[in-house]
């Protein structure tokens, strides 16, 4: 009964048909780290089924540039693209999948997400994504990794609300990992968007050794509390966050962790679309440091005829 009643809510929910037209994309985003490894990522691409920014479909080539000290790598990669979602409640799909070239090798990248919505206002996604790991040596040895997920989000009232991901992970090197993750969202200034979360995640690996290619604790956790905004002003989208923490990791012990985020998407003119964020990190990525910190800006552009 409860799968029916999913698939009855998707098909309510599915968004009004529009006439589509041909749309190109283009973005650029940078992003470097306290280890002084860099990337830099130029998309560029054609929507031939452009009807509105939550739904289209195309094709894009993306090239990357790794860098650290006298370590410099380009990475290309190709892939398809497919979004049909509502713009109130993301219910839907969102997909970007394909392949990259990566030291000889053939990688998919990419990422998938499904949103399905109950009658008691319950989404589940479910979710798949893949990647390179990003350091010299995984970039090297041309290690990939996969992720599967599926993810609940409940409101217990109109100002609390809870989410739960339970994930694995697999790289081609053979270690794999078992991630949870989970959010305590209260909704404390309504009329500006303001919610005060509480999130964790976890993860563990089934290998302890993986040649230093990348940071790989056994055990991982991180605790953090959260101030987040989320506003709506003249046809934009405007979202951030801030907050501070505590990570664990087996060999390393615990440490801060911070993060700060900032998103603005909406019209740049009638029929262009714009979207730019930045966010900083300081948590675990690949690397073991006690002092790791990770810094991304980008910047999208989609363009209608």
């Amino acid at each position: 009964m409860m799968a029916v009643a999913v698939c009855a809510c998707i098909a309510a929910d599915a968004i009004a048909q529009e006439p589509a037209s041909l749309a190109l994309i283009a973005d650029v985003s940078s992003s470097s780290d306290s280890d002084g490894f860099r990337s830099t990522t130029i998309r560029t691409g054609a929507l031939p089924t452009y009807a509105n920014p939550w739904r289209y479909s195309g094709v894009v080539a993306q090239s990357t540039h790794y860098g650290q000290g006298d370590f410099g790598k380009d990475v290309a990669a190709v892939l398809g693209i497919y979004r049909d979602q509502r713009k109130d409640t993301l219910a839907g799909i969102n997909v970007e999948a394909g392949v990259a070239r990566v030291s000889g090798h053939l990688r998919a990248v990419g990422e998938m997400n499904l949103r399905m919505t109950t009658t008691l206002s319950t989404s589940v996604d479910l979710i798949a994504s893949a990647g390179l790991v990003e350091t010299p040596k995984g970039i090297d040895r041309a290690i990939g990794h996969t992720f599967l997920a599926a993810a609940l989000e409940h409101p217990f009232n109109e100002r609390l609300t809870i989410t739960a991901l339970a994930g694995w992970q697999h790289f081609s090197d053979g270690n794999s990992r078992t991630h949870l993750r989970a959010r305590l969202i209260w909704l404390a200034v309504p009329e500006a968007g303001i919610t005060l979360q509480i999130r964790h995640r976890q993860f563990r690996s089934r290998k302890a050794e993986v040649d230093r290619a990348y940071f790989n604790p056994v055990n991982y956790q991180q605790w953090l509390g959260v101030a987040a905004m989320r506003k709506r002003h003249a046809g934009w989208i405007f979202s951030g966050a801030i907050g501070a923490g505590q990570e664990d990791s087996t060999g390393t012990g615990a440490r801060p962790s911070t993060l700060a985020e900032l998103r603005a998407e909406g019209p740049l003119t009638d029929i262009a679309r714009l979207a730019v964020h930045a966010s900083y990190s300081r948590s675990a990525g690949y690397v073991d440091d006690p002092d790791y910190a990770s810094r991304v800006v980008g910047v999208s552009v989609i363009l209608p005829f």
